[in-house]
């Protein structure tokens, strides 16, 4: 069902943002090669997961919805764009040689990142995800 798929996605996130903030405290330098690996790789988790909610809520809105929902819905829309587009802004304000010259400062913006993103999944999965029928289910 796709709330499992959704909530799976969620769960893998999690311990995707945990695993690279535990990383972080003692990271080097050195372990840029392995930061940059983990970027990679969540940015692509998280991109993936958009894509299969965005998927979700487009078949909501063709469904009638009580106006609670509908309302969760557009607010929702607006949420992720702005999630996305602070996570966009964060990838290029921090590259690898930012990252080099400020582990502490990149540090303390991931996890405010982290944070963001985290209330984001909690509201979704009170919000969002009790909309989900077997009607939108849609191929991942």
């Amino acid at each position: 069902m796709m709330m499992t798929d959704l909530r799976h996605d969620h769960d893998g996130l999690r311990r995707m943002m945990q695993d690279f903030a535990l990383m972080m405290r003692s990271a080097r330098p050195e372990d840029m090669l392995e930061v940059t690996r983990r970027r990679i790789a969540f940015s692509q988790a998280f991109r993936e997961h958009m894509a299969r909610e965005d998927g979700m809520v487009q078949q909501l809105r063709k469904m009638p919805l009580s106006p609670e929902a509908g309302q969760a819905l557009r607010g929702h829309g607006r949420a992720i764009v702005a999630l996305f587009l602070r996570y966009s802004d964060h990838i290029k304000i921090w590259t690898p040689a930012q990252i080099e010259a400020d582990w502490v400062g990149y540090r303390t913006a991931v996890l405010g990142l982290q944070d963001g993103l985290r209330e984001r999944m909690a509201w979704e999965e009170q919000h969002l995800h009790p909309l989900l029928t077997p009607q939108t289910r849609i191929a991942a």
